[in-house]
């Protein structure tokens, strides 16, 4: 094993082979930032040769996309911390611009006092364009997700209306409602396990079934069986790998019979609010969907009485209340009552403006449904 550098001329030739060999464009400049010395990755970054950069200052890299302000707060912080960190837009020697993530630090002597500037930087103009692309196409995700959740029905039995705000770019939750017949509707809400990209395309994956599977199984038990079995196959995985699951919660409204079919997947409990105040909560159902090969569903039935109020939301909504599920969700039965004779839109914008922060924002993803039978 080789030994440590002890000597001080060991110590300059270690120093001046990291300087030559550093991937990193290094360069030092006097207290006047005029450069006395660059790398070869300098070079290869900026197109410039040593001997054309040497005895110039670096604003020959300047690109005109920063104001004065940017490099006037640099020196200060140099000034006040001895170092700066950042970014730049800069110019190549050819015109073409690039991004450069740079740090910068104070060179002293043994009497603490600058003698000069030493400056560290690669080009990320491929992380940048990476990153572009990936804002980009979130961007167009997010706005295909919006895209496919259903649009409110509005009639003289029936008003349903739904709200979704993610807390990230992409989320998991769903929900979608499909007219069966003359008389009934099945509306489900869904909450994939997770956040991000990979929950959203498997929420995207269940969205693409449930038209199918709603106006051919209409009945909440089956209706769950089938979403287990897709589920099951689609993204069973080996003991390695991540699997996933959901919570959800499906109603199964009859305008004519005045009667409400429902199963919940593990799902927080809807409300059913009631012409005179009082609430019913669905809260009868099974384990999450995809978590077990076989679903033993209970499903329950409301009877409804005059005009009724339904209302479904994720978990995102109660855990905005504070700590402590069950009194939150004791909390959010009190708050909505309240709102009763609301139509569903302005139903969901009252729980919206007394349960978000002061910017309308949740820490999760939130969606909710509202639904007026009249």
């Amino acid at each position: 094993m080789n030994s440590l550098p002890t000597s001080v001329e060991q110590q300059l030739q270690l120093a001046a082979k990291v300087f030559k060999y550093s991937i990193e464009a290094i360069f030092v400049t006097d207290l006047k930032g005029c450069i006395q010395i660059v790398n070869s990755s300098f070079e290869r970054i900026t197109g410039y040769s040593a001997e054309e950069a040497v005895g110039q200052n670096p604003r020959i890299l300047k690109s005109g996309k920063h104001p004065i302000e940017y490099y006037q707060e640099i020196w200060v912080s140099l000034e006040k911390n001895g170092q700066w960190q950042g970014e730049f837009i800069n110019r190549r020697k050819n015109g073409e611009l690039y991004f450069q993530r740079t740090t910068i630090a104070t060179i002293k002597d043994k009497d603490e006092k600058p003698i000069s500037y030493c400056a560290i930087f690669s080009d990320v103009t491929k992380v940048k364009e990476a990153e572009r692309k990936l804002i980009s196409d979130l961007k167009l995700a997010r706005q295909l997700q919006k895209s496919v959740l259903s649009k409110p029905i509005k009639n003289e039995f029936i008003h349903i209306d739904g709200t979704y705000l993610p807390s990230a770019e992409l989320a998991g939750d769903m929900y979608a409602w499909y007219q069966i017949d003359d008389h009934r509707y099945g509306v489900i809400l869904f909450d994939i396990m997770g956040h991000g990209v990979a929950s959203s395309l498997v929420s995207m994956s269940i969205r693409s079934l449930l038209r199918g599977i709603i106006t051919s199984s209409i009945k909440p038990a089956k209706l769950f069986n089938e979403l287990n079995h897709h589920m099951r196959v689609l993204y069973q995985q080996n003991e390695r790998e991540q699997s996933y699951f959901f919570t959800a919660i499906y109603v199964l409204i009859d305008v004519k019979e005045r009667i409400i079919e429902y199963s919940s997947a593990g799902h927080p409990p809807a409300f059913v609010i009631q012409e005179g105040g009082g609430v019913d909560l669905l809260d009868v159902g099974c384990p999450p969907i995809g978590l077990l090969p076989e679903l033993i569903i209970e499903t329950g039935t409301i009877p409804l009485k005059g005009r009724s109020q339904l209302f479904l939301y994720t978990d995102g909504l109660i855990d905005s209340l504070g700590k402590g599920t069950s009194q939150n969700i004791e909390k959010l039965k009190r708050l909505v009552v309240g709102f009763k004779d609301l139509d569903s839109t302005h139903f969901l914008e009252m729980v919206l403006e007394h349960t978000s922060s002061k910017d309308g924002q949740f820490e999760d993803d939130v969606t909710m449904v509202a639904i007026t039978i009249n």
